[in-house]
């Protein structure tokens, strides 16, 4: 009887001892599961916010390159016959062009969406991101805002008065664009921007990318230790 209770309590033993060393086990995979699809998430949001700042970048310069031509034209203006002709081609091609910028947020919506947010677990790095994106959408609105008041005054300042003289063939003609009152204040309008580095840092970017990178490496340096 001594036995067969020895025998059952030891039975019951080795199965708890097996739920506990599987619960452990599972344990120990589903945590290293969640630091994988974190990092994973971390390396999709790094990749899209390098991206943003290539494309706010380029923006800012096409916005930078556009004054200058606007510059270039007023500096210019009493004398823009004698003026090589690929300047002007060069210059109108940066006043008149078609621009816009989006960013992306996939990489921060999917972050959110799996609830892997809360999963980081540093709250530093979370709120570096959070406003790391704020600052994108902040900068393309504003980007985006000044193309579509230019091209408001663009509009405003041809009408069928002048549209044949100004705009006869297809395009805007610069040198008999700037002979109108309108055509001249459209042009100073353009010089007198202020620079898109007052609107368009992406300080935060950066520092969003660098916290990511911190936090990536610390994990990485963490796990190579305890290997040893």
């Amino acid at each position: 009887m001594k036995e067969t209770t020895k025998a059952f309590f030891r039975h019951l033993l080795s199965v708890v001892l097996g739920i506990i060393i599987t619960f452990s086990v599972q344990g120990i995979i589903d945590r290293a599961h969640v630091r994988r699809e974190v990092r994973s998430a971390l390396e999709l949001v790094r990749a899209e916010l390098v991206a943003n700042i290539d494309d706010i970048n380029t923006m800012s310069d096409y916005l930078r390159q556009q004054r200058k031509s606007a510059e270039y034209f007023l500096a210019n203006r009493t004398t823009l016959a004698k003026c090589p002709t690929d300047s002007i081609y060069f210059h109108s091609g940066f006043v008149f062009a078609d621009a816009s910028i989006t960013i992306s947020q996939d990489a921060l919506e999917l972050l959110k969406m799996s609830s892997l947010f809360q999963k980081i677990g540093d709250n530093d790095t979370s709120m570096k991101i959070i406003r790391a994106y704020d600052t994108c959408s902040s900068a393309v609105t504003v980007l985006n805002h000044h193309i579509e008041e230019r091209d408001e005054l663009f509009k405003n300042s041809i009408n069928e008065t002048n549209v044949r003289r100004v705009a006869g063939n297809g395009s805007i003609d610069i040198k008999e664009y700037m002979k109108t009152g309108y055509g001249l204040y459209v042009i100073r309008w353009l010089s007198d921007q202020i620079s898109p580095d007052h609107y368009a840092d992406v300080s935060d970017l950066e520092d969003a990318i660098k916290a990511i990178d911190s936090y990536l490496a610390g994990k990485q340096t963490r796990r190579n230790h305890k290997s040893r």
